[in-house]
């Protein structure tokens, strides 16, 4: 297939997608919010991906007619987790919080009601006096599991602060920078494996969001890239088991698309990655994380395999681990803190299908630059941000 008919082929795939989509956020809507999935509860977090959803669908009108009531929920759901998590250790290592709090910030920020009310007391807590002592104790250099994490939401703060709260902050994102910068390994990210993993790359992509945010020109976006590319499936996926990921995609195919001299490079992966993506849209309109994890049936174990012996090095090792892992029992659904419910591998939910639905809004906006304006874009640093809403500036 030729580029011009792949991108058509896209074109065409992505009105019904969207509409889709569409109706799922809509069929998870509560009277108290928005459930992660169909049948669970309300939660704080899915109210952020609902925002985020609409938002990505540029439903304008949509978010305006229920600006007050959600600026109160996110408001008044965030005090409440950090009300609960006060006695938990101290605030900047508590992922959930962190999470909810970075989340809410850019759902307000959407809202349009984020400069009114800031949630200076939040943010200003959470200020380190030392950005490098704090990112070498979250052992960021190491490439820790979940320090990416970690640094990114600390990044976050540190944006925040500058140009929401009027904070003199820029000599702290400067060595927040330079720490990055400093410890970056051979293949562009953090740690000190010889041969790229998933893990690397799913960790380390999120102080990328930054470091593209502070368009740092030192970072040699081709290097990891080409690293990440080595990790895509025959579908164009690149979790550590089969059926993708909407974590895992999105993170490699936003490292993907940050140089554009590497446009025609990706293309291929990229618009395998779309059309893939396209035909695992669920009959609700909604996107799960994998359809190749459960049941444990003949073709689902063989596909396990198959994906461990289509890698090598660290990733061969890591999808043994994570195969090993996912045949017991106590994986059989899926467990976080943004709801009580564990919804099924294969079952839709606001995370996964706003990741799913970005990760298309990425890739088009990379092959074709002039198609990134049909997309809403989240007008704040962190997950959702695109470059192109500071051309508009």
């Amino acid at each position: 297939m030729v580029p011009s008919q792949s991108i058509k082929d896209i074109s065409r795939h992505l009105s019904q997608s969207r509409e889709r989509y569409l109706e799922f956020i809509n069929g998870c809507r509560k009277e108290d919010g928005f459930s992660l999935t169909l049948g669970s509860e309300a939660s704080p977090y899915a109210l952020c991906f609902a925002i985020f959803g609409y938002h990505l669908l540029g439903m304008r009108e949509m978010i305006d007619s229920n600006l007050e009531s959600w600026d109160a929920l996110l408001r008044s759901h965030l005090e409440r987790s950090r009300t609960q998590h006060l006695s938990s250790g101290p605030l900047i290592f508590n992922k959930p919080y962190l999470q909810l709090l970075t989340f809410t910030l850019s759902s307000l920020a959407i809202l349009g009601t984020l400069k009114v009310n800031p949630l200076e007391k939040n943010v200003s807590e959470l200020i380190p006096n030392s950005v490098e002592s704090l990112l070498y104790k979250m052992r960021v250099h190491e490439g820790f599991p979940r320090s990416g994490n970690q640094a990114m939401f600390l990044g976050i703060l540190l944006v925040h602060a500058r140009d929401y709260l009027n904070c003199s902050v820029d000599p702290q994102i400067q060595d927040w920078v330079n720490f990055h910068l400093r410890h970056m390994n051979t293949l562009g990210f953090w740690g000190n494996s010889s041969s790229m993993s998933h893990l690397q790359f799913q960790n380390g992509y999120h102080q990328y969001e930054l470091l593209e945010y502070f368009e740092v020109q030192e970072v040699d976006w081709s290097r990891a890239a080409e690293h990440v590319a080595t990790l895509s499936d025959s579908e164009g996926h690149f979790a550590p088991y089969p059926g993708g990921g909407g974590c895992y995609d999105y993170d490699a195919v936003f490292v993907l698309t940050g140089d554009s001299k590497s446009r025609e490079k990706y293309r291929p992966i990229l618009e395998r990655t779309v059309r893939t993506i396209f035909s695992e849209q669920n009959d609700d309109g909604g996107f799960c994380e994998s359809s190749k994890v459960r049941p444990l049936s003949f073709k689902n174990l063989t596909s396990m395999l198959s994906h461990i012996m289509a890698s090598q090095g660290s990733a061969r090792i890591e999808r043994l681990k994570y195969f090993v892992s996912l045949i017991r029992p106590k994986n059989s659904r899926i467990h976080t803190h943004w709801s009580s419910y564990s919804r099924g591998w294969n079952e839709s939910d606001l995370w996964d299908s706003w990741f799913r639905m970005l990760t298309i809004a990425r890739a088009e906006s990379f092959l074709s630059p002039e198609r990134a304006s049909q997309w809403g874009f989240i007008p704040y640093p962190g997950i959702g941000y695109h470059p192109s809403l500071k051309r508009k500036c």
